[in-house]
């Protein structure tokens, strides 16, 4: 069947109902996180969702597809982008935000995704649509200001930086899986910018 015509195949019938998507949505994720991409199956999500297989193939072709919109329509926790013209107390309340989120219901799902990510560039590249993109460009954006400010030396190598903080972060949470401290944001802020 050609595209044109599978399209049309699929838009005819009942019209998707947005609860039915929310269930196989998070179902997908629930799977990701207790199955791993390649354990999970079509199948798998279609019963945790309490739907039919037909159900999700009129909505998509293959697991990924599933997964990636259920990425990017998954509401994830609230980290804030401050901009108050303190370069060290926004990367603070940033690293701290996201330290919590990988502590809380988030936390989980973040951490499947740090795990598959690298086998899957379609999980990579939907993560950093639906939560990387917004916050490394907000970080870069402050460590710029603070540059041109003189809060940091005009050679402060910015790419880097924007990469350093979250990395640390998440390699403490996630690849030592070491328990989150109150401290650990600021001695990231104190490594990556110096003492205040």
């Amino acid at each position: 069947m050609s595209s044109a015509a599978e399209t049309i195949r699929r838009g005819a019938g009942r019209p998707r109902s947005a609860e039915v998507d929310r269930a196989i949505g998070e179902a997908a994720l629930a799977l990701l996180i207790e199955e791993g991409y390649g354990g999970m199956s079509v199948e798998g999500i279609a019963n945790r969702a309490g739907v039919g297989k037909a159900a999700i193939y009129r909505r998509w072709s293959t697991k990924a597809e599933i997964v990636v919109d259920a990425l990017r329509s998954h509401a994830f926790a609230h980290i804030p982008l401050p901009d108050s013209g303190d370069v060290r107390a926004d990367l603070l309340e940033m690293l701290t935000a996201q330290q919590e989120a990988f502590s809380g219901p988030d936390g989980p799902l973040m951490n499947a995704l740090a795990a598959e990510k690298s086998r899957h560039p379609d999980l990579r590249v939907a993560f950093e649509d639906a939560y990387i993109r917004d916050r490394r460009t907000h970080l870069h954006h402050i460590l710029s200001a603070a540059v041109e400010r003189g809060d940091l030396p005009p050679d402060a190598d910015i790419e880097l930086l924007v990469e350093a903080a979250p990395a640390i972060l998440v390699h403490r949470l996630v690849v030592r899986a070491a328990a989150p401290t109150p401290d650990l944001p600021q001695r990231i802020v104190d490594l990556l910018l110096g003492p205040a």
